[in-house]
């Protein structure tokens, strides 16, 4: 069983590896062993099925923004909050800055393990910039975080991710953080983004999500955030330039799949706003 949220990155990077033609992830096996193969198989009979080709549809959307992004801002950077075992870094040109954000225990998991790869050619080399955050809805670590962003992105073009995080963050905690971003980001950078609408809440499998979270992530107490589609259209500081959901991107990215019925299906929507 995982021992806390921070797992979750071996069972998202489990989904992508069993379908990377979709994901456009050809590096998510690397990180491959049995017991995270064993929790992303549970995860999906616990939660359900659909879940996987969602979490790799999602992936392959943002990589295409990112290289749409760079390919219109060559000397722009990334930010990669809650990145995970992400592969994004490897997945585009050479020599753009990037900088992911996780907590202590992946990040040096991560380090070691990309270390690793690259002294066995497995991987190439690239300027990643790790910052460790064990808990940002500390209002105290999310300024911390603000502060270094800032500092590391200089004034730079930027790209900042937030893949499936702020399910995991209060409300107080997603504003400030994007209140933070507006300031330190430029005109026509972009924030990528996705989360739940209120309504998802009323889905069977999203009650056994949250569920799963308790019991498997040890999230005692959690209360996860679902923001409706006006909190994007409203936010200050920002443009909502894309709206997408996980059917348009199944018939973009896999029609020769299928995801079922919205009852079986876990829409977390994916959204990406253009600083103003």
């Amino acid at each position: 069983m995982p021992t806390g949220v921070h797992d979750s990155a071996f069972i998202v990077n489990a989904f992508r590896a069993r379908h990377p033609q979709i994901s456009a992830d050809p590096h998510a096996a690397l990180w491959l062993c049995e017991r995270h193969e064993h929790w992303a198989t549970r995860y999906a009979q616990q939660v359900g099925q659909s879940e996987v080709l969602v979490h790799v549809l999602r992936h392959r959307f943002f990589l295409e923004r990112l290289k749409a992004f760079l390919a219109a801002t060559p000397d722009a950077a990334l930010i990669n909050i809650g990145a995970g075992f992400t592969s994004y870094p490897y997945l585009i040109p050479p020599g753009i800055p990037c900088c992911e954000v996780d907590t202590t225990l992946t990040v040096a998991f991560k380090q070691q393990k990309l270390a690793e790869f690259e002294a066995q050619g497995l991987l190439p080399a690239r300027p990643i910039t790790f910052l460790p955050f064990d808990d940002l809805n500390d209002p105290a670590q999310l300024s911390r975080l603000l502060a270094q962003l800032r500092t590391w992105l200089d004034g730079r073009p930027s790209l900042v991710l937030l893949e499936g995080v702020l399910f995991y963050l209060n409300l107080s905690t997603i504003e400030n953080l994007l209140a933070g971003l507006a300031s330190i980001q430029a005109t026509g950078d972009i924030v990528a983004t996705t989360s739940f609408r209120p309504e998802e809440c009323q889905k069977a499998m999203f009650l056994r999500l949250v569920s799963y979270c308790t019991t498997d992530y040890q999230q005692a107490h959690f209360s996860p955030t679902t923001l409706p589609n006006r909190f994007y259209r409203q936010q200050r500081g920002y443009a909502l330039l894309e709206h997408r959901n996980c059917f348009d991107l199944q018939r973009t990215y896999a029609p020769q799949e299928h995801l079922g019925v919205a009852e079986d299906v876990l829409e977390e929507d994916l959204y990406v706003m253009q600083c103003t």
